[in-house]
């Protein structure tokens, strides 16, 4: 969950998870539309699929133990460097060197390494490992990684509570807020999409699941179009469902992705019946149904506009 996530969001879905799922058994006996449940509105959602996989190959093949060898954590899906070398040092206390964007910061600032992050990425790896302890590692981590978010900050720094300002070379040579060098803004795509709403007289709302999609995989939204560019002028209401007296809300949402901004307008259809589309991929739900299943954030807040969550 701290991957790309911060402390103070993670905390409540941490904290449900724990409560739902307790250890590792419990957990690899969890289908994927709960974990997707459970992970709603924390992004990035294949942490969620990857933890899962996980869980079911640590109850597999180590009796549901999660491994401290750096080689056996890295085999597991979605275990990156960062996030072995986090395990093994946090969850055993054992000697690993934890390198995320607070560390490099703190690391490219304290020796004054010009540039932008990544290109120092060979020296600040080389220098973590310098600096990291023998013993005491489980406290060494967690302190290097709170010192970046907290004192070494990236728009300021708190030089004056700094305890190691003393040896900070971008301090004595005035670059303190010149390292690391800003990362170049890359511009992000402008689409647009339409959803659509469709409600029987049982109340019953139509939804879709997300497939084979690189983005919100898995997940439930209502039926939507295709994205295309905003400046697009194309009819996005050809691509509903089925045919029906649909009315658009007016009602338009910016919804924004770390490389998209995405406009949203949604059309509305009251029909007598629920009309089968003999599709596994769409269901009809009702209303009161609707919170067991993982929902893409933009349905939910079209959910909210119009008072049915």
């Amino acid at each position: 969950m701290l991957q790309q996530t911060g402390v103070k969001t993670v905390i409540p879905y941490f904290e449900r998870f724990i409560a739902k799922w307790p250890d590792i058994k419990s957990l690899a006996k969890a289908s994927e539309n709960e974990i997707l449940k459970y992970w709603q509105g924390l992004g990035y959602y294949s942490r969620g699929r990857n933890l899962l996989k996980s869980a079911k190959i640590i109850d597999l093949d180590y009796n549901g133990i999660i491994p401290n060898n750096l080689d056996d954590l890295l085999s597991l899906p979605g275990i990156g460097s960062y996030a072995s070398a986090a395990i093994r040092s946090i969850g055993f206390d054992k000697k690993a060197t934890v390198i995320d964007g607070n560390v490099k910061r703190v690391i490219a600032r304290f020796f004054a390494l010009s540039g932008k992050l990544k290109d120092n990425e060979k020296d600040i790896s080389l220098l973590a490992k310098y600096l990291t302890p023998n013993k005491g590692n489980a406290n060494y981590s967690q302190a290097i990684m709170e010192f970046g978010a907290l004192i070494c900050t990236p728009r300021q720094s708190s030089c004056s509570d700094c305890i190691v300002s003393h040896g900070c070379l971008s301090l004595k040579q005035g670059l303190v807020l010149e390292i690391p060098e800003a990362k170049t803004q890359t511009n992000k795509k402008n689409l647009r999409c339409a959803s659509f709403l469709a409600i029987d007289k049982n109340n019953l709302v139509l939804i879709a699941k997300r497939k084979n999609e690189s983005l919100l995989k898995n997940m439930w939204q209502l039926p939507s179009s295709d994205w295309i560019n905003q400046s697009n002028n194309k009819k996005l209401l050809s691509q509903a469902p089925f045919k029906a007296k649909w009315s658009e809300t007016g009602k338009k949402i910016n919804y924004k992705f770390s490389h998209i901004n995405l406009l949203n307008e949604t059309y509305t259809a009251n029909i007598s019946l629920k009309i089968d589309l003999f599709d596994k991929d769409f269901k009809w739900v009702s209303i009161k149904a609707l919170h067991k299943y993982p929902l893409v954030t933009l349905t939910k807040k079209i959910l909210l506009d119009n008072n049915l969550i």
